[in-house]
């Protein structure tokens, strides 16, 4: 009997070891460059670049930090970079001007609406004259804004809400960093700042008796999106939902570690204030789903874009022109357990 035992162990340990030979190794992450900006709306590419989750998915992504827009669109339109991070009206600029991408992720996104902007925010102080919730009162007065980026856009529909002219209000060209935009409100160069997280906290928290003027407001969908060029999803469509995949898993880990996440920022970015990055990323939802919602906040980023001079004429392109939503269709049906935390969608 005993004789028999080792000759079962002994096949059972040759069984193990040809199934153990048969399962395919975890691929080899695939490096993929990725550009995005210094502020709230990319951190979950931070997050899942620190914490693994793009490489459990097979992607060693490389991080290359910008402050703004048109540096994103730089590193892109110069191959520096693999994908691409950036605002959604950035993107739909750079398209009409006749770049070859799609949006394959999203990343700061509320899919259940088309109107989240509650990441921008128009700051201003004591003594200023503009009260809290009344965007009239910036009429006759000088706004600090780095041109042509969102928070630029976010103002000026503000402001047309508000029945104001373009003309009415002095936009002060600022670079979209916290020491220049409290610099200017300190100082008296401007009565007020227009920017988005984490800058606003860090001007509320830099700037004695700063105050919001206005939070939000509805006025836009403001979404932090994904680009990559249309070639690579043609060719690499595994590689590109693999990368979906990873994006969802770090939103999910972003949703659910908001206080690690600063701490992840604090390390990455210099120059940071985790309180007010503790504050800022209340005001910011890192729901991954494209929806009907996302769709429509694309139709309307679209037709404020279409509205500026350089691009009036110009057609809209139709929404599978400017999204790939196979990669995000796809992880969802794969990997369901990434967004049971999230609102279900009508």
């Amino acid at each position: 009997m005993k004789r028999s035992f080792l000759k079962f162990a002994s096949a059972t340990a040759v069984v193990a070891l040809v199934a153990a030979c048969a399962t395919p190794a975890p691929p080899k992450p695939v490096p993929v460059s990725i550009v995005l900006g210094a502020n709230l709306g990319h951190l979950p590419i931070l997050v899942g670049a620190e914490k693994g989750l793009f490489a459990k998915h097979g992607i060693d992504l490389q991080l290359k930090v910008v402050n703004n827009g048109d540096q994103m669109v730089a590193a892109m339109r110069g191959n520096e970079v693999d994908v691409g991070n950036m605002s959604v009206t950035t993107f739909i600029k750079a398209r009409h001007e006749g770049d070859p991408w799609q949006v394959v992720g999203l990343i700061m996104n509320d899919a259940t609406r088309s109107n989240a902007d509650e990441a921008l925010a128009i700051i201003s102080k004591k003594g200023s004259g503009i009260r809290p919730g009344k965007i009239e009162d910036l009429k006759g007065k000088k706004v600090a804004v780095q041109l042509g980026q969102t928070p630029h856009e976010y103002i000026k529909i503000a402001a047309a809400k508000a029945k104001l002219a373009e003309s009415d209000i002095t936009i002060v060209n600022t670079p979209q960093s916290a020491p220049a935009l409290i610099e200017a409100l300190n100082s008296g160069k401007v009565d007020a700042i227009a920017s988005l997280e984490p800058l606003n906290s860090m001007v509320l928290s830099g700037v004695q008796d700063s105050y919001e003027v206005q939070r939000g407001g509805g006025y836009l969908s403001y979404l932090m999106i994904t680009t990559a060029r249309v070639p690579t999803i043609q060719n690499q469509a595994d590689l590109i939902e693999r990368f979906a995949a990873g994006l969802a898993a770090s939103t999910q880990y972003t949703r659910q570690n908001r206080a690690e996440a600063v701490k992840i920022f604090a390390a990455k970015i210099p120059n940071q204030n985790v309180d007010a990055l503790t504050n800022g990323i209340k005001h910011i939802s890192y729901d991954p789903r494209m929806s009907g919602a996302t769709d429509k906040a694309f139709e309307a980023a679209q037709l404020d874009v279409l509205s500026q001079a350089s691009l009036r004429g110009k057609t809209p392109m139709p929404m599978n022109a400017l999204l790939y939503k196979d990669a995000s269709i796809k992880v969802q049906a794969k990997f369901p357990e990434y967004f049971t935390d999230l609102p279900k969608l009508q």
